[in-house]
């Protein structure tokens, strides 16, 4: 099905200081704002007014939408908002012999590591990643899981593969803590 040819306005949502809360699109920006209270999206409460500029179709208007978000970095959007990390493919060298997945994984480790890729940054999609280390997809995949469970990568649905914000490291108790604490024992 074709993008309408429908004129179709990018909105943003302002609190009362005049702090950016969020960009989207509509062809009806008034029932889009009805929707978005339906909702109870979490902004909403703080939004107290919107500007709407108006592009020829919808394709313009997406195009508008992403330039914007990235640029303007509302908190409450999701899509959009972050940075892709940076990839060189030809860094990378072929992969061969039998241990694929872990090669991989050490290569993705190594842009985190590295700091090349940082916390909170889109890494590479999973096929360019394959095809610079000369591997299918679904290597790459397994090899993403890997660092997911060591907590360097986190998936989220419908936007991809980020690096993992850094988790808070707790100090080990004492084998003997629960004496120190004035626990039975």
């Amino acid at each position: 099905m074709p993008e309408s040819a429908e004129p179709t306005a990018l909105y943003r949502h302002f609190d009362a200081n005049g702090d950016l809360l969020y960009i989207g699109i509509s062809k009806d920006p008034e029932g889009r704002w009805m929707a978005h209270r339906g909702n109870r999206e979490p902004w909403i409460h703080q939004a107290a007014r919107r500007t709407d500029e108006w592009y020829n179709s919808r394709p313009e208007a997406l195009t508008a939408e992403a330039k914007a978000i990235r640029a303007e970095r509302p908190p409450f959007n999701g899509a959009h908002n972050y940075a892709d990390a940076s990839f060189d493919p030809a860094t990378w060298p072929a992969i061969a012999g039998q241990a694929k997945v872990p090669a991989i994984a050490d290569l993705m480790r190594d842009e985190i590591t590295s700091g090349r890729w940082t916390s909170g940054q889109r890494i590479p999609s999973l096929r360019t990643m394959g095809e610079a280390a000369g591997v299918s997809m679904r290597l790459v995949s397994q090899a993403s899981v890997i660092l997911q469970g060591e907590g360097l990568l986190d998936f989220q649905p419908g936007r991809g593969l980020f690096v993992a914000q850094p988790r808070k490291a707790f100090p080990k108790l004492p084998h003997d803590w629960f004496r120190q604490f004035g626990f039975p024992g």
